[in-house]
């Protein structure tokens, strides 16, 4: 069984794909995988503080969530525009895509999950817990980013703040979660290896 507690202040600070900003990489597969020498996933957390076009990854597969702020409108060009304005609802789409953002009311900060479909599936969901959460985990990967509030995790005696990451590798089969008072949004992804 193995697990690692990630908290904001150890993720890599890299520049965008396209240098048009920053990005915070909370996690990547293999460890020290750069752009440049490709990744299995990714999973990371920007602040889009203008409006402008998406890095381009070809052959990779996106999911992409609003955190904080008013959210952006994507252009897809000819595959259409989506708004993305309601926090925590992923969008999932492809790297090979033309995408331009256009800010709606000022800055914002997103989730963006990225994966080579060559080398692993997967699967995100959002979870509002209000109670005791089982998470069952299945062979792979299991990563639970903490979009809002917190989480305890009683077997591992943990806290997790929001934006903290949770990393479950040959866990047990089912892991409890325990929302603080007000509750709890999490972003849990299975990442099956194939």
């Amino acid at each position: 069984m193995r697990w690692q507690h990630l908290t904001p202040a150890e993720a890599r600070r890299m520049p965008w794909k396209n240098g048009l900003g920053l990005t915070l990489e909370l996690a990547v597969e293999p460890p020290g995988a750069t752009l440049e020498t490709g990744f299995r996933w990714r999973l990371s957390s920007a602040e889009v503080a203008t409006s402008g076009p998406f890095s381009s990854f070809p052959g990779v597969e996106r999911w992409l969530l609003l955190l904080e702020g008013a959210g952006f409108r994507i252009d897809f060009g000819e595959r259409g525009c989506v708004l993305l304005d309601e926090p925590r609802v992923p969008l999932r789409f492809s790297g090979d895509w033309p995408a331009t953002a256009t800010l709606l009311e000022g800055p914002c900060i997103d989730l963006n999950l990225m994966v080579d479909p060559g080398c692993c599936r997967a699967s995100l969901q959002v979870l509002h817990a209000d109670a005791e959460l089982p998470i069952p985990l299945a062979s792979g990967t299991h990563l639970v980013f903490v979009a809002a509030g917190s989480l305890a995790v009683p077997l591992w005696n943990l806290h997790l703040e929001t934006s903290h990451l949770l990393r479950v590798e040959d866990g047990p089969a089912e892991l409890t979660l325990v929302p603080d008072s007000d509750g709890a949004s999490l972003v849990w992804i299975h990442l099956e290896h194939l």
